[in-house]
């Protein structure tokens, strides 16, 4: 899963409201949550590269920061904005 690794190195804190468990899973996948914390859909990464990742989350609307540490403007902190709010 050497694609896995390198989205979660080298992308993963570029976007915002999304976070990692490292539990001993086999299956990674993403989990996406509604506003009421309820599951809403599960998507396996395990054989995605990290481009695919990428692209996933901001077709989904999530915000990318150009690089670490940069502060998310505030219109961007409640999560995705372009996904319709009964999928995501």
């Amino acid at each position: 899963m050497p694609e896995l690794y390198n989205f979660l190195m080298e992308r993963l804190a570029l976007y915002h409201n999304l976070e990692y468990d490292s539990g001993e899973d086999k299956n990674p996948r993403l989990i996406f949550y509604n506003e009421n914390d309820e599951e809403v859909k599960v998507v396996p990464v395990k054989k995605m590269k990290a481009d695919e990742i990428s692209s996933l989350l901001d077709s989904l609307g999530f915000y990318k920061r150009s690089q670490k540490g940069e502060e998310v403007p505030e219109e961007f902190k409640h999560f995705p904005l372009n996904a319709p709010r009964d999928e995501l």
